[in-house]
This record gives structure tokens, C-alpha cells and sequence, in this order.
């Protein structure tokens, strides 16, 4: 794949690579048998375009070409997903704050998460509006303060490790006056909400938390763009959030395939390395086959954004294939592992834990089919 890359990319991934096996790679275990997430390693993966890629030069970013940051996103996947993940949610804050702050707000927020000095959640799912994002129920009532906030959102990453958070409410007046969508900017120091961790399977060095507002305050001044703006904010961030987790799952697939490959050339069976075994040699072949297709379509969606295109049908195709292509080459890199894949201390188990969670986040597999649907036949299956 170095062939599909300019000298500059190849550059940036050899960088990132080296970094993240020398620096980060060793703590991954440790990390993940205590639940513990290293924030302190952040803002040293900013300085090769991490979260501020995202972002125009103008508002304090790098603003990184799409392939860059599908290439940073893919080496993030292939070291570890729970960094992927939290690298993503950071970088989908900092999109949206770079695309709406207004200069307060953004040396308030924006400046310090460029700088890995706050970290923000991004609150859209609920109890009850996951895919379907625009039946949000989580209320904002204006008062003469600003507003006051009721409601609940569920599977909120790492929101126990951040300072802030984007909260996606519906802004309704006094009479009833539904405003739409908008975006809040919810500072823990100044608005009391509940938050606590829902104990998960995957990518077990972040939290899943539930929040709760109760009549949460949140001053006038944080209104994130414009009232009713809020819809659009989101789904322009999750768009991105969509490359990135396909990016992310092309690099888990190709973290099986060296994982498998080093495993079948030093494993005896009947007097000889399993490698030398066709079945093996079929299952090696077939990861690597899923994780090359995998990555084609991720680099078509990232140049198709970097021509100027919106790229939503390639981001979700991509989504779709990378998430569901990374769960069969985890479960072949376990398969070849035999009995040692079920240990926790082979990195084939947290690969096959992770993998799984590669299909629901960022539209499930099956809300991506639906949007791929929709563009190539003319019809919503949703409404």
C-alpha cells in the first residue's frame, strides 16, 4: 500500500508508527488490565496532527488533508483502540468547536483541547435516539440564566476522563416553542450533571457512561452556532467520526495479520511451524486480503473528501465494510491462535474484543447500509 502514498504520508506513518510501538504500545496491557486510560500521552500525539487535524489553521489546528488524518486514525486502530477511540471522540469535539465556537468559546474550550489541557465528551446518543439522532428527548428550557437542562444520554465515551462536553439538546421556550436541535457547551465546573461508567466488553481503558440533567444550568453564553443548528453540527462530526472508526478498524485488521503471521511461523504442530499448514496459510491469506480491501476503500473515501467532495457515501460504505471485514479477520487471528487466542495475555483477545465494537458506533452496519440504500436506489427505508 506504500504505492498509494505520497512521500509526505509515508513519512507521517512511519513517524506515528515508530512512536506509538516504542512509547505507547508497552503500557497497553498494564492499562488495559486496570481500566486505566494515559491522558498524559495525548498532547504528545497532537504534534503529529491528532485532533487538531481536524481543524482549520485559522481557528488554532493543523488542518491536515483527510489522507493524513485516515492514515494517523488507521496507526492509532493498529496500536491500540481504546487510544483510536478516544483520539476520534477528541477530534470530533475539536471539528465541531472549529467549525461554530465564537472567540470566547474557543479560548474557553477549543484552545485548551488543541493543546491536550481539557478534553471533551460528545453527547448525542440516548436512551431512546441512537440512530435515529433527531428523536433526541433532552430538553433545554430558556430562563433569564440561560437554560435549564433535563434529560439523559447513554454510551457517552470517556465523559468520567473529560472537563466539557458538546450536549445535544432540544431547545423548547416557555410556551412550548420547540427550537430544534442545538448544541450546549456543558463545563463540569460550572453545571452539576450525573455521570457514572456502564461496564463494557470492548476497549476496556475507556469509560461508557451514562449522564443525567436534572434541572442542570448551563449559561446563555454557551449556546454552541446557532439554536437549531445543532443537527448538522453533529452529523457533519460524525461523518469524519465514521472514516475515522473505519481507518481505526483497517489498523486492528492489520494488527491481527502481524499478530497471526509471527504466531503460525513460531508455532510447532506435528514436528513443523503451523505456517506450513494450507488451512493455516488460507486464513493468514484471508486477513490480509480483508485488511488490503479494507483499506482501499478507507484511502477512496479520505481523497474523495480531499478533492472537495462531501464523501458521505464513501464514509459510509467504508464504515460498513471496514467494520464488519475487521470482526471476521479478529475471529481468524483467534482461530489460528488456538487456545492461546482466549487468554487475555495474547493481544488477539483484546483484538477480538475490540473488533466487535467496530460495527455499532458512529451508525451501526446496518444504518450505513440503509444510507448507502437511499443514495443508490432514490428511497429512505427510515422515513
Amino acid at each position: 500500500m506504500s504505492a498509494l502514498l505520497n512521500e509526505d504520508e509515508r513519512a507521517l506513518r512511519d513517524a506515528v508508527r515508530s512512536f506509538l510501538d516504542k512509547k505507547v504500545a508497552p503500557l497497553v496491557a498494564a492499562h488495559e488490565q486496570a481500566r486505566t486510560f494515559p491522558w498524559e500521552l495525548l498532547p504528545q500525539l497532537y504534534d503529529f496532527g491528532y485532533v487538531r487535524g481536524g481543524v482549520l489553521e485559522a481557528a488554532g489546528g493543523d488542518e491536515l488533508p483527510m489522507m493524513m488524518q485516515a492514515i494517523l486514525m488507521e496507526e492509532a486502530g493498529r496500536c491500540w483502540g481504546s487510544l483510536r477511540t478516544t483520539l476520534n471522540v477528541q477530534g470530533m469535539v475539536a471539528r465541531v468547536l472549529g467549525a461554530a465556537a465564537d472567540a470566547g468559546q474557543a479560548e474557553r474550550f477549543l484552545r485548551p483541547l488543541l493543546e491536550g489541557r481539557r478534553f471533551g465528551w460528545f453527547g448525542l446518543t440516548e436512551p431512546d435516539a441512537g440512530s435515529d439522532a433527531g428523536a433526541l428527548r433532552t430538553t433545554a428550557r430558556r430562563t433569564g440564566d440561560g437554560f435549564v437542562v433535563n434529560g439523559s444520554k447513554l454510551y457517552i465515551t470517556n465523559a468520567l476522563g473529560c472537563d466539557f462536553g458538546i450536549l445535544f439538546v432540544r431547545v423548547v421556550d416557555e410556551d412550548g416553542t420547540d427550537h430544534g436541535v442545538t448544541g450546549l457547551l456543558v463545563d463540569a465546573a460550572e453545571s452539576q450533571f450525573g455521570v457514572h461508567d456502564i461496564p463494557h466488553m470492548p476497549l476496556r481503558s475507556t469509560t461508557s457512561c451514562e449522564l443525567t440533567f436534572d434541572d442542570t444550568l448551563v449559561p446563555a453564553g454557551n449556546v454552541l452556532g446557532k439554536l437549531g443548528g445543532g443537527l448538522s453540527l453533529g452529523m457533519a462530526a460524525v461523518n469524519a467520526g465514521r472514516l475515522n472508526m473505519a481507518m481505526g478498524a483497517v489498523g486492528l485488521s492489520q494488527a491481527c495479520l502481524e499478530e497471526s503471521i509471527r504466531f503460525c511461523r513460531q508455532r510447532e504442530q506435528f514436528g513443523k511451524p503451523i505456517a506450513g499448514f494450507q488451512l493455516v496459510q488460507q486464513m493468514v491469506v484471508e486477513i490480509a486480503t480483508l485488511t488490503e480491501t479494507a483499506r482501499l476503500l478507507g484511502y477512496h473515501a479520505a481523497r474523495t473528501i480531499d478533492a472537495g467532495e462531501p464523501g458521505r457515501y464513501e464514509c459510509s460504505m467504508a464504515k460498513y465494510y471496514c467494520g464488519e471485514s475487521v470482526g471476521r479477520a479478529a475471529t481468524l487471528a483467534l482461530q489460528l491462535h488456538g487456545g492461546a487466542g482466549l487468554m487475555e495475555e495474547s493481544p488477539v483477545e483484546r483484538y477480538f474484543r475490540d473488533a466487535r465494537e467496530a460495527t455499532i458506533p458512529e451508525g451501526t452496519s446496518q444504518i450505513q447500509i440503509l444510507h448507502l440504500g437511499k443514495a443508490l436506489l432514490g428511497h429512505s427505508a427510515l422515513r
